[in-house]
């Protein structure tokens, strides 16, 4: 059976963010009445995976035991790097995520985020083979992974994993372009491989959606209908191939003004595409590190330090303010994606900036990440910022 995207609601609910997450004691009144919000406005189609703490069993409570099984879509996913010590446990991994959901099947069941130094986890216990035979007992009816991972390494994933039948990948305009994410060419490589596409991080854990200011003056002007977090979900949304956008919402004003833009969906016209474009140069264009991703600088560094990526995390602080992102930033693009060193690590040698195109003071950057940026402490909803 092939998966029917016309079916789905073009709005996800992302359910790594239920109310109360950041205590690991989920609100199921409360995030049972932004279900229902959800459901009634037109909304059918719910992100969970099992390494999402407490939040498979929080949608079991307030929307399984309450709302008809025809009536939405679960998705779930596994996860072999960072708890799977034989191929057995994904099973055990499965297992607990029906008793959690308190359903028979899924509707769709994903390799949970492929790329960087976590892929070769998925090989060494035959995950993709694994998820092939939940669709095959019938425990899913749709299979596919979700990555965060460089165009060469999806282009492989989708030769290696033939039977897919969607991706999950990150699209935000603030990242669209970016050469540590470089969004755009994965969403056209989907696109090439007639790959149908649900779109994550769509607001950028939050900081979309308070931009900076220069930012709201262009979006106050050409989308006066649009909060700062419908504008970015709308971006997402009408990306070519996307068929469904995942919003990690927790309160019941933000379901109400997401389903308000997307009960009857519209994608950007020309116009406001135009002033997305325009404030994602402002981002750019900012008093920020002039990097340009071209990583010549990691070429020559001997202690192997994500350098660009250490350098996009301090961007994200010089344009948003926001220090515990940045910091979550350094860890997730530099270590946890990218497997590289941190900037913490580097012995100063200076050889990154000899050998810098745009003659960029790493070195004072990376005293600014560690004074401004890496000494602060994360808050526990910070630290689930991704995916």
């Amino acid at each position: 059976m092939t998966l029917d995207v016309s079916k789905i609601s073009p709005l996800g609910f992302g359910c790594m963010r239920f109310a109360g997450r950041e205590t690991d004691q989920i609100d199921i009144a409360y995030t049972s009445q932004m279900i229902d919000r959800y459901l009634e406005a037109g909304g059918n189609y719910f992100d969970t995976a099992w390494a999402y703490p407490n939040s498979e069993k929080a949608l079991g409570q307030a929307l399984v035991k309450r709302h008809p099984r025809d009536s939405y879509f679960i998705a779930t996913k596994c996860v072999p790097w960072t708890c799977c010590t034989c191929e057995e446990d994904l099973e055990k991994q499965l297992q607990e995520s029906l008793a959690n959901l308190g359903v028979d099947y899924v509707d769709v069941y994903l390799m949970h985020n492929l790329g960087g130094n976590r892929t070769a986890a998925f090989h060494k216990y035959n995950v993709w083979n694994f998820v092939k035979s939940v669709k095959e007992r019938g425990l899913a009816k749709h299979i596919g992974f979700s990555a965060h991972c460089t165009p060469d390494e999806l282009e492989q994933f989708i030769a290696d994993f033939p039977e897919a039948e969607l991706v999950q990948l990150q699209v935000n305009y603030t990242d669209w372009d970016s050469p540590s994410f470089r969004e755009r060419e994965c969403v056209e490589i989907a696109n090439k491989h007639g790959l149908p596409v649900v779109a994550m991080e769509p607001v950028k854990g939050g900081l979309l959606a308070d931009p900076p200011a220069k930012v709201k003056a262009i979006l106050d002007e050409a989308l006066p209908n649009d909060s700062y977090a419908t504008a970015a979900l709308r971006f997402a949304a009408s990306a070519p191939g996307v068929f469904c956008t995942l919003s990690g919402m927790n309160t019941v004003e933000q379901v109400q003004d997401n389903m308000r833009v997307f009960g009857d969906f519209k994608k950007l016209d020309e116009n406001e595409r135009a002033a997305i474009d325009h404030a994602q140069r402002v981002l750019n264009d900012a008093d920020t590190v002039p990097c340009t991703g071209c990583d010549y600088c990691a070429k020559v560094c001997p202690e192997g330090i994500g350098i660009s990526g250490s350098l996009t995390a301090l961007n994200y602080y010089l344009n948003y303010g926001d220090a515990a992102a940045a910091k979550y930033q350094v860890g997730f693009v530099v270590r946890f994606n990218g497997g590289k060193k941190m900037p913490t690590e580097c012995i100063r040698c200076g050889a990154c900036e000899d050998a810098c195109p745009q003659n960029i003071n790493i070195l004072e950057c990376f005293d600014r990440l560690d004074a401004e940026v890496m000494s602060v402490d994360m808050a526990p909803n910070v630290l689930m910022r991704s995916k």
